[in-house]
């Protein structure tokens, strides 16, 4: 029994981080403390300066994931449309939770922060909408199915909203219209250059192709100031929607730099964490908002995706997607000092869903 019971709960923090990537383990409970430990908080060994020089190869890694959730997101199969519309009502639920309690508590405080306080609402929205559904086999089969599959697709809508806000934030100084614009043509742009580059690669020349095609998407995105999660999510829905083998040569490459680049972003938010006063201010609201958005979320989708009870599809959505981390980091390249308080609030937030899920997730039991 005991033995049975530590597996489950090693296993559930056993998660899949994006739609399209394999499962890493104890991504957030473990790499984040890991970032405090080695950060300038810690004992140093990653400074401010190592932490500047690490912006490229983040924007690199925002790329990345962007590019896995295009290509699966658009390769779904049948039933992708329904299941897309259901995470996305269950995003969009979890998103207007945490950011209208937020807002309205941020009024009632009167806490200052660095950033207005809509975007701090809505940031803490996209970021608590996103959802990683354990990979351990608890619960019945077919619902832990459903969850994986809604789990994996409401990375969507926080990716499209979040840039958004970037390019209010950032897009160096462009109407924000016009950063969004830059985003998405800079996505298909090198979406273009990649396919006619890797349709007739062969060998070892896949691969540099490959990654200096996500230098370009995460590069020119953080030239412009504007969102590499976007272009990313461009050029893979490109790919996989023209014919070709350009979307399976993508992936194959980028599975071998996956769990280090998701392993560097973890690392590199517990490293940038900030103690600020606004921080510990947001964090207790945001985990009680993001849960009990997660489970009016999982009520929603449950409605268009039936096959798993309402309360079931909550609880497994609570474990926090990377996509969240992400964005707020995004959100630091392109305001420098004004997100540390949203950093704050979101890793720790993430690490308290995951240990919370080891409560709320449904036992074991035969599928």
């Amino acid at each position: 029994m005991i033995r049975e019971r530590l597996a489950r709960t090693t296993g559930l923090f056993h998660t899949r981080a994006a739609l399209g990537l394999q499962p890493v383990t104890a991504p957030v409970i473990l790499y984040i403390p890991l970032g405090i430990l080695l950060g300038p908080a810690g004992i140093g060994v990653i400074s401010i300066r190592v932490l500047g020089h690490l912006d490229a190869v983040i924007s690199i890694a925002l790329a990345t994931l962007g590019l896995f959730i295009g290509i699966a997101a658009t390769t779904e199969g049948g039933a992708r449309k329904r299941l897309l519309l259901a995470s996305t009502a269950e995003a969009g639920v979890t998103m207007v939770a945490v950011g209208a309690s937020i807002l309205v508590l941020l009024g009632l405080w009167g806490l200052p922060t660095a950033l207005p306080p809509v975007i701090v609402a809505l940031a803490l929205g996209i970021s608590a909408s996103t959802s990683a559904a354990p990979s351990i086999e608890i619960g019945d089969e077919r619902a832990r199915r459903i969850a994986a599959r809604v789990a994996d697709l409401d990375d969507v809508l926080p990716i499209l909203v979040g840039s958004v806000v970037i390019a209010m934030l950032g897009s160096a100084g462009m109407p924000p219209a016009l950063g969004m614009l830059a985003t998405i043509g800079i996505g298909l742009l090198v979406a273009v250059a990649g396919w006619l580059l890797l349709e007739r690669s062969h060998g070892a020349e896949r691969g540099v192709f490959v990654l200096g095609t996500i230098a370009l998407l995460g590069g020119c995105a953080a030239y412009l100031q504007t969102s590499p999660l976007l272009s990313g999510l461009v050029a893979g829905w490109f790919w996989a929607l023209t014919s070709g083998k350009t979307d399976r040569v993508v992936t194959h490459e980028l599975r071998k730099v996956q769990h280090p680049l998701i392993v560097l972003l973890l690392v590199a938010a517990g490293a940038g964490l900030t103690p600020t006063m606004a921080g510990m201010w947001l964090f207790a609201p945001y985990v009680v908002f993001r849960v009990a958005g997660k489970l009016m979320g999982g009520w929603a989708a449950s409605r268009i995706a039936p096959g798993i009870a309402p309360s079931d599809l909550g609880a497994y959505l609570i474990p926090p997607g990377v996509i969240g981390i992400a964005f707020a980091l995004n959100l630091q390249q392109v305001a420098p000092g004004t997100a540390s308080a949203l950093i704050f609030a979101v890793a720790l937030g993430a690490i308290a869903s995951e240990l919370l899920a080891v409560i709320v997730l449904p036992d074991s039991r035969p599928a």
